[in-house]
């Protein structure tokens, strides 16, 4: 069972395992990767990402409500895998405010809700009541306001102004969630401004957090810059930013 993603070069340029936390100098890979304890934990990990639990003596998958004889191959199933996308879609969808069970050092069961500060049953159906449920689209709908550059119009409790779109639209939740979610000229233009600085040390956090704030931050060069497409993409193929190391 040798699955190479565990291994990693760590800060002090050894080579080690991540899952077993196990610097690997004095033997190699491919031994650590078939022995037993690094199989043992692997097969914990799957259980846990896959919500699978040992009950009298049998695996059962709480996801598919199932008893397993072969968990690898329920793993790999059809059914499995078709739950598991549906279930991954809504955390994506989301905002990835859901965090699913993935760390075999804090082992748990259920996914936590991240903006609601609570936990969920690992599981479609719960997962879909909970991001439908009141206080999560409320929780929701302030979560992602920062993040797409959504601001309360001072005087007003039933107006929001989006900075990226500049226009005004009215304060409720589904609306907000609208034009998050599906306004493609708004997602146009941020995704466009992300895509301009991924890789760039531009930061544009206080641009969207602060109403009177048009600026980006250029790390880099120790200069700030319009946050908009034209004058980012000027400033990142110019001289001064292309020298900078």
């Amino acid at each position: 069972m040798a699955y190479y993603e565990d291994i990693i070069i760590n800060e002090d340029e050894r080579t080690m395992c991540n899952l077993c936390e196990t610097i690997l100098d004095d033997k190699s890979v491919e031994n650590h990767l078939n022995c037993k304890n690094h199989n043992n934990m692997y097969i914990q990990r799957l259980m846990i990402q896959n919500n699978v639990i040992v009950r009298e003596n049998k695996g059962h998958c709480l996801i598919c409500k199932v008893n397993l004889e072969d968990l690898l191959g329920h793993i790999q199933s059809f059914q499995h895998q078709g739950l598991m996308l549906q279930i991954n879609a809504i955390v994506e969808r989301d905002g990835a405010f859901l965090e699913l069970p993935h760390n075999i050092r804090e082992p748990r069961l259920n996914v936590y809700c991240t903006i609601c500060d609570g936990y969920v049953d690992f599981s479609l159906k719960k997962l879909e009541e909970h991001i439908h449920s009141p206080n999560h689209k409320r929780a929701r709908a302030m979560a992602v306001q920062p993040y797409n550059g959504i601001f309360s119009v001072e005087g007003s409790n039933d107006d929001l102004w989006c900075k990226i779109c500049q226009v005004y639209f009215e304060n409720y939740i589904e609306i907000i969630f609208e034009h998050v979610d599906e306004d493609k000229e708004h997602n146009t233009r941020l995704t466009k401004i992300l895509g301009l600085i991924e890789g760039q040390n531009i930061t544009i956090d206080k641009y969207l957090t602060n109403v009177t704030e048009d600026k980006a931050m250029c790390n880099k060069c120790n200069t700030e810059v319009s946050c908009n497409v034209d004058n980012l993409e000027r400033h990142i193929k110019g001289k001064r930013h292309d020298n900078k190391k």
